[in-house]
């Protein structure tokens, strides 16, 4: 048997850290701990996140079962506070119409977490794409801009409150504009949302600034500018 392990090792080292420990040993309590997927593949993704949110739902009942003084697991409990989870770019982790693991992990942690103090937050610019069952776990939203009919359904779906009006206001909010709906306003609310001036990534880019700090295009920036400064006088 060890001379298997020690094969297993040496084939496949360039995938295989046995020494990396348990990567939910890296979260810090009290702190934002952010994942960085964007180097992975969707499937590697996947694995990943529900093995995480396996993990949190676990160590969150080992905690609350450990107060009552019913529980009878041995190993260390990590996180002994309220954990909330937010899941960027959810429809493509816990898609409508198609299983995921994560999507399985999600759904439990959506239904049974408020119980353990572990919260899910999903976040998508396309809720159609979003599995109904997991949406309609959500005790609060934050609604913006949204164009597309069956977006709209969806959320109208999932958020009894949300009246025609309000639904029908969705399409014309300005950048920064959200619709409340949920636990935290008594009723329907619309905000706004201050811009981040130091945001540093996730930003659309300017593509003239772009082509301005590349020699190739400086001139194409200065035409195109000029053009549009021309344009917006002759409006006015």
């Amino acid at each position: 048997m060890l001379d298997k392990i020690d094969d297993a090792k040496h084939r496949f080292s360039d995938i295989l850290d046995p020494d990396c420990g348990d990567p939910v040993d890296l979260i810090k309590e009290g702190r934002v701990n952010v994942l960085n997927i964007s180097e992975l593949s969707e499937r590697q993704a996947n694995a990943g996140l529900s093995y995480y949110l396996q993990e949190l739902l676990q160590h969150r009942k080992d905690a609350v079962w450990e107060r009552k003084g019913k529980s009878s697991n041995k190993r260390s409990n990590k996180f002994l506070a309220p954990i909330f989870v937010i899941i960027e770019e959810a429809h493509v982790f816990i898609p409508k119409g198609e299983h995921t693991d994560t999507k399985y992990w999600a759904s439990k942690v959506a239904r049974e977490g408020r119980k353990f103090g572990i919260g899910l937050g999903v976040v998508s610019q396309r809720p159609r794409n979003i599995d109904p069952n997991v949406l309609s776990q959500m005790g609060s939203l934050a609604i913006m801009k949204i164009v597309q009919d069956d977006d709209q359904q969806q959320i109208a779906s999932a958020a009894e409150s949300l009246s025609k009006d309000l639904l029908s206001q969705l399409s014309s909010l300005n950048i920064g504009d959200a619709v409340l709906i949920g636990q935290w306003v008594n009723l329907p609310s619309i905000v706004h949302v201050d811009e981040v001036k130091s945001k540093k990534s996730g930003s659309d880019l300017n593509a003239v600034s772009e082509w301005n700090q590349t020699d190739k295009f400086k001139q194409v920036a200065s035409e195109s500018t000029k053009s549009m400064i021309q344009k917006d006088l002759l409006l006015d």
